[in-house]
């Protein structure tokens, strides 16, 4: 739904890349964020690629639309919810081209908010970006994944599970090391922990190259709600932590060895 055929005529229908730009990477942690059932965004601008937020009129004059292939999200972001119904929340100083589409508008002065959707609105009249829409008219479709199970393999040397994590950055499973430093949801090591562990129980009990990946993690957290997280060692364990459905796909998904069919 974002990106046109890469540079190459390279499709991004079935890409697969070990060295992603900012811009690829936000884009793939949107569609990987609404495929395990989000319903709102929260995106903050000092983290975020520029060049995938918004293309200003210069910018599309300069660089025609055909030889750009990352669709702007400011393009995109009504067609998220009206389409997929997922909101967006915005935080950002630095572009006004969103006041044509945003639904409402707060400012913060000395920490306290105000709402000034009429007055964005009313700037947005008085000056137009005159910048032309790339989004198309619809979201576009979204591909069901299935997580082929060898590829999640926890085994290391003689250990058939080798799990360990470094503190709420980083989990080895098995040889790989996962990063999870960008996923700020994570506070706590018990629940790296958890999902290591996690990880291991849908590898060996849901994941069997039929079920796709929402699927995966709608049985793996019902199996949590009803038996704790006791459910997913062997062991009575002490030093897990609770985790959402989707700091467990954001693990899956930074798999390197993940393999996948449509």
């Amino acid at each position: 739904p974002r990106y046109q055929p890469l540079p190459q005529q390279r499709s991004t229908q079935s890409f697969s890349t070990a060295n992603a730009s900012g811009s690829t990477s936000q884009a793939a942690s949107i569609i990987e964020a609404v495929e395990a059932g989000t319903t709102a965004l929260l995106i903050d601008e000092d983290t975020a690629a520029a060049n995938f937020m918004s293309r200003d009129r210069r910018m599309q004059a300069l660089i025609a639309q055909e030889k750009e292939p990352i669709t702007p999200f400011v393009d995109k972001v009504q067609q998220l919810y009206r389409d997929c119904g997922i909101s967006t929340i915005l935080v950002m100083g630095g572009s006004g081209d969103y006041f044509d589409v945003a639904d409402t508008v707060i400012a913060m002065e000395n920490y306290q908010p105000a709402e000034v959707t009429q007055v964005a609105q009313a700037i947005a009249r008085q000056y137009p970006s005159d910048r032309v829409s790339e989004g198309g008219s619809h979201f576009g479709a979204l591909t069901s994944r299935v997580i082929l199970p060898a590829s999640l393999n926890p085994s290391k040397g003689h250990r058939d599970v080798s799990l360990k994590v470094r503190d709420t950055d980083e989990l080895r499973f098995g040889t790989e090391e996962v990063d999870l430093s960008a996923v700020e949801q994570l506070i706590e090591p018990g629940q790296l922990r958890a999902i290591a562990a996690a990880m291991v129980y849908a590898q060996r009990y849901y994941f069997d190259a039929q079920k796709n990946l929402s699927a995966v993690l709608d049985s793996v957290m019902k199996d949590i709600e009803r038996q704790g997280l006791d459910v997913l060692s062997d062991r009575v364990v002490s030093d897990f932590s609770g985790f959402r459905r989707f700091e467990l796909a954001a693990a899956i998904n930074r798999l390197r060895s993940l393999k996948i069919r449509d």
